[in-house]
């Protein structure tokens, strides 16, 4: 059992919570295209689609990687390297896409802001993406450490110009991970997000705001792990007062219940409670910035807890009319999947640029984080872990065609940690190195 506690805790804590956060005020990053996770959605290309009733249309998407992936196993010494051949394809069908939008009856049904105009009562998208990884090896052990990906979506909302709308959205994701030396099998994880939101959004008032749900479930696959299984929940309100036209405040109170899911899960029970406030505003035609700050309590009914500050900031600057940079900070407390929790400070900035037909983006972050109250105790009985995350993406594609790309993505991964744990009598050091170079070509249909 100690050897499938620290494998949990090597790949879950070091490796995916890396990009747990998504930058402050900017939804659309380099993460949708990260070679670590193969089973977002295949970004940068998307044709006109395949029209099959009056509002909706069939968007295929297909792909093909290869490259090398350095330190296979997460491993502290001698690390593992292998060739990786990747296969990934996407179909989404939802209401009609841009493209199709400006080739259609009403080219120009556009908002001030440049959005497309709602085509009704209800919109929405819905995604199945495949990937299927083939490890490059005459090692058996790393070859196989490959598999299928599953990733889905659906997104919608209901009455979206209206003054009352109803929005939902569902993510899965069957994620692929390899173990390490210390077990003979992939750590591989299931992971639903759900999130429904209530919206309040008059034309001709400057107060709106939102009633939101959120659950996540995280299981692992294998049966003897899912001592680590756990379901999140929160249920929260944000209401909003817009003041001049491009600046709004917001105060946003939520409470969350959450704890382990089923008989053999280890998790303690939480309700986290948070309770902050902040302000979105444009300072100039070129630079955005967002604040926020607040108090977080994590009411942990076993082991230690936390109460505390949270906050966090995003600065955006347009520096060209096709290059934007955003640099963002977050002071976060999550629950944690080998701990009760972890604290974050996360510092990121993510970078994008057009050079036609070129496009790059790039996201260098660190995190110094500490985990408190960890399932599998360290040397001398520590129960508390510090680590120091830094990971780089980093993307380039050629676009031939608005839906033919070739693509470059590096990835690097480095845990420096002060954690060490003992398993068969071997003091083992959880850090790591690792770098993943994937070259291929994108195409839709």
């Amino acid at each position: 059992m100690t050897r499938l506690f620290a494998v949990i805790a090597l790949i879950c804590c070091g490796a995916i919570e890396a990009h747990a956060q998504a930058p402050s005020g900017n939804e659309s990053t380099i993460a949708s295209f990260d070679p670590g996770q193969p089973v977002a959605p295949i970004s940068g290309v998307e044709g006109n689609g395949w029209k099959v009733g009056e509002g909706t249309v069939l968007l295929p998407v297909i792909g093909l990687e290869t490259g090398v992936i350095n330190n296979v196993f997460y491993e502290n010494n001698g690390p593992a390297t292998s060739g990786v051949l990747r296969i990934m394809a996407q179909i989404g069908m939802g209401s009609l896409t841009n493209a199709r939008l400006r080739t259609g009856a009403n080219p120009d049904a556009v908002t001030p802001e440049g959005e497309e105009a709602p085509q009704g009562d209800f919109e929405y998208r819905t995604d199945l993406r495949l990937s299927y990884d083939q490890m490059l090896s005459g090692n058996d052990a790393v070859s196989g450490t490959g598999g299928l990906g599953v990733g889905a979506s659906l997104k919608g909302t209901v009455n979206p110009a209206g003054t009352w709308a109803f929005g939902f959205s569902d993510e899965f994701r069957r994620l692929i991970r390899a173990a390490n030396f210390e077990t003979d099998a992939n750590t591989n994880r299931d992971l639903n997000n759900l999130a429904l939101r209530v919206k309040y959004q008059p034309q001709t008032s400057k107060f709106s705001g939102q009633l939101y749900y959120l659950n996540t479930v995280d299981l692992f696959e294998r049966g003897n792990q899912d001592f680590a299984d756990r379901m999140l929940n929160r249920i929260g309100l944000r209401p909003a007062f817009r003041w001049l036209p491009q600046t709004q405040f917001f105060v946003d109170v939520s409470q969350g219940f959450q704890g382990g899911l089923g008989s053999a899960s280890m998790k303690a029970s939480s309700y986290p409670f948070t309770a902050l406030g902040g302000v979105a505003t444009l300072l100039t035609a070129k630079t955005s910035l967002n604040l926020q700050a607040g108090y977080t309590n994590g009411f942990y009914s076993a082991g230690p807890s936390y109460g505390s500050v949270t906050a966090g900031a995003s600065f955006g600057y347009r520096y060209s009319p096709l290059g934007r940079a955003v640099l963002t900070y977050d002071l976060a407390y999550e629950d944690s999947v080998n701990a009760n929790f972890y604290r974050d400070h996360v510092i990121r900035l993510w970078v994008h640029q057009l050079f036609a037909p070129f496009e790059l983006s790039v996201q260098p972050e660190v995190h110094f984080r500490r985990y408190e109250g960890t399932i599998i105790p360290g040397v001398g009985g520590a129960t508390t872990r510090d680590d120091v995350i830094f990971s780089l993406v980093a993307g380039m594609q050629y676009n031939f065609r608005n839906w033919l790309a070739a693509t470059v993505n590096y990835h690097l991964t480095a845990v420096g940690t002060s954690f060490s744990y003992m398993t068969d009598g071997i003091v083992d050091d959880p850090g790591f190195v690792r770098h993943e170079l994937l070259v291929g070509m994108r195409a839709a249909l």
